[in-house]
């Protein structure tokens, strides 16, 4: 029986990856359950390589060219939600948001409530950095990053990018 080298498979397919673009582990949904070990040990390698760079649980980016180079073990301020219920909200109330963020950004909707990730995208846009400080803190690096990725290209917006290390 011929042995599979799931690092091999796992690279390679990585190497084919859009770069700046966010995935998830389902794109391995070929390799079997039996093989999930080496699978992991395969992308915390390519993670420790500096090929992809991890954001949130089996979410992953491939990093494109930069002007600079990120060290092997960067420094970072990772910015953690204070309330730790915040993580699991979906929608913010429109009055909270009023009172804390120096943009209004949601005039149009005073007394409603709006998804977050609408927040987050509205902030990005208009790369309000103060509030951009507001949602890093309440919901996370991890959950602005990914909604950055998802909805920006991310060399239309180098000051957001910068801030977030991304």
């Amino acid at each position: 029986m011929k042995k599979i080298n799931i690092a091999k498979i796992v690279s390679n397919k990585i190497k084919y990856l859009h770069k700046d673009k966010l995935y998830n582990y389902s794109i391995f949904k070929d390799i079997s359950e039996s093989n999930r070990e080496a699978f992991r040990k395969a992308m915390s390698r390519l993670f420790k390589e500096g090929v992809i760079v991890k954001v949130g649980s089996k979410k992953f980016y491939k990093r494109g060219k930069r002007e600079y180079k990120l060290p092997k073990n960067p420094i970072r301020i990772k910015a953690q939600p204070q309330d730790k219920k915040l993580l699991r909200i979906r929608n913010i109330s429109a009055k909270f948001l009023k009172s804390k963020l120096s943009s209004n950004l949601f005039w149009s909707n005073p007394n409603g409530s709006i998804p977050v990730d609408n927040v987050i995208v509205a902030i990005i846009k208009k790369e309000a950095i103060s509030d951009l400080d507001f949602v890093r803190f309440n919901f996370g690096d991890e959950r602005v990053i990914e909604v950055f990725l998802e909805h920006f290209n991310i060399n239309d917006k180098p000051m957001i990018r910068d801030i977030l290390h991304v």
